[in-house]
């Protein structure tokens, strides 16, 4: 009776504390391989798995992470040249592009992280948010540097939006959110809760302290979302397209941990012994497993090794197998990264297109972000920000002969002077991508400069063209 109790105590405490994941927890233990995949909790109980046994599995249990590949195969190639920023005007935003959240991070290195999370949940928002200056402070240029007075940026994750309302072109009227703010206190650290509110004409911030609230003076909410794909117009938190490929993860680790467990226990062949009826005397102390054997009364078998039947090992292996598969078909990654197969030439060119169009829809929420950042800080300080932002297209492995080639037919071709222009700078771009940024940049400035820097060059293109096929 206290060993049947026991067995149930156990399933029922056990049952009690599993329970599914949230999807906002999910996604984030699947990029980064933490939480129940680095403790074990995300592995499912057998209905009649005993606590023991399920804490060991657990303690055995290993993560294969796909959804970070995937995430970081559809956002590295949009930065595999760092975006280019042309600043035409804007007395503070060249400035602020060095230093956009008050940390001295750059504008790329801040939207390659914004990318990767807005890739994972879905959608991300980026706050535009400007620092309080104390009425009668006389702002000065010099001041503005030095105190940093300009607008910085901070994100927002989906999972803080608790209210919003959309007009009828999708645009924002109305969006509340809550934030974990940390602050010291002398020697002791205080966590508090804010809760903020924005409206096209005001704003309010609610926490410990109380309430405070004023005038949205720049007529548009400053908070910007960013979609990691195209989705339902007046949609705001739409589903991650990661989402299904985390479940599929979850799956797998599950399978592993099952194929693991079944090969650890049954791996091993047993040695049978027969001998003669009532001839088992001293035997009774041995061990079943791989270092002993069983011993059974019969008078005429000969001794031999047994071993358990692979089928059920090989069906969990075909199970892995294929949800390997199926997250790469899904992340539209099966002949890229995933695991290869024999296709034609053209499935190949098929496969990469729909990469690349998923790939460049991305890139282009991305350019759209920083083109409201820019119009959103140049309401803050009352000027125009004019700015010319560039991402990287070319997502493919490109030939640097190629690329040479290409542009030399272009610039033979002398469209007109910017044309030229142009095509110089994007080649400088994409031979010198190793090259340290500073470095491009000198050399960009030194074509800036360069009188002939609109000039054609004198090639024949066809010329060219029958030499770059030889």
């Amino acid at each position: 009776f206290k060993i049947g109790f026991k067995r149930e105590e156990e399933l029922i405490l056990k049952a009690i504390n599993f329970s599914t994941p949230r999807k906002y927890d999910l996604l984030s233990d699947s990029y980064y391989g933490d939480g129940g995949f680095e403790d074990g909790t995300y592995l499912i109980p057998h209905p009649r798995e005993l606590a023991d046994r399920y804490g060991r599995r657990r303690a055995l249990s290993y993560y294969c992470n796909y959804v970070k590949p995937v995430v970081n195969a559809h956002v590295n190639p949009i930065f595999k040249t760092t975006p280019t920023r042309d600043v035409k005007s804007g007395n503070y935003y060249e400035d602020f592009l060095e230093n956009v959240d008050g940390k001295n991070t750059k504008m790329t290195t801040f939207m390659k992280r914004v990318a990767k999370q807005a890739k994972l949940n879905g959608v991300m928002f980026v706050v535009v948010d400007a620092p309080n200056i104390d009425i009668g402070t006389t702002v000065t240029k010099a001041l503005v540097k030095e105190k940093r007075l300009y607008p910085y940026l901070y994100t927002l994750h989906p999972k803080c939006i608790k209210d919003y309302v959309l007009d009828k072109f999708g645009n924002l009227e109305y969006i509340e959110y809550s934030i974990e703010k940390v602050e010291l206190i002398g020697t002791d650290k205080s966590t508090t809760t804010q809760t903020w509110k924005w409206t096209r004409t005001n704003w309010s911030k609610e926490d410990s302290n109380g309430k405070v609230s004023g005038e949205n003076n720049i007529g548009i909410i400053p908070i910007i979302p960013i979609y990691g794909a195209l989705c339902e117009d007046g949609e705001l938190i739409p589903q991650s397209e990661i989402y299904p490929i985390a479940k599929t993860n979850y799956a797998l680790f599950n399978a592993c941990s099952e194929l693991r467990e079944r090969n650890r226990n049954q791996a091993f062949s047993i040695l049978t012994f027969p001998v003669l009826e009532g001839d088992t005397g001293g035997m009774e102390d041995i061990n079943v497993g791989s270092s002993d054997m069983l011993v059974y009364e019969t008078g005429s078998q000969k001794p031999e090794f047994i071993t358990p039947d692979a089928e059920p090992s090989d069906m969990l292996k075909s199970e892995i197998t294929m949800m390997i598969q199926e997250i790469y078909r899904m992340a539209s990654l099966q002949l890229v990264t995933g695991i290869q197969t024999q296709a034609s030439g053209i499935s190949k060119e098929w496969d990469n297109l729909q990469l690349y169009q998923t790939v460049g829809e991305f890139a282009d929420n991305l350019l759209e972000c920083e083109r409201k950042i820019a119009e959103i800080f140049g309401k803050y300080v009352t000027e125009n920000v004019s700015v010319i932002i560039s991402y990287n297209k070319q997502f493919g492995i490109a030939d640097p002969t190629e690329t040479l080639n290409m542009a030399t037919q272009a610039l033979a071709l002398n469209v007109c002077p910017e044309y030229n222009f142009e095509i110089k700078r994007k080649l400088i771009r994409d031979t010198l991508k190793d090259v340290d940024d500073v470095v491009v940049d000198k050399v960009l400035d030194n074509l800036d400069t360069d009188g002939n820097a609109r000039n054609p060059i004198g090639i024949d293109p066809t010329v060219l063209s029958y030499r770059s096929r030889s």
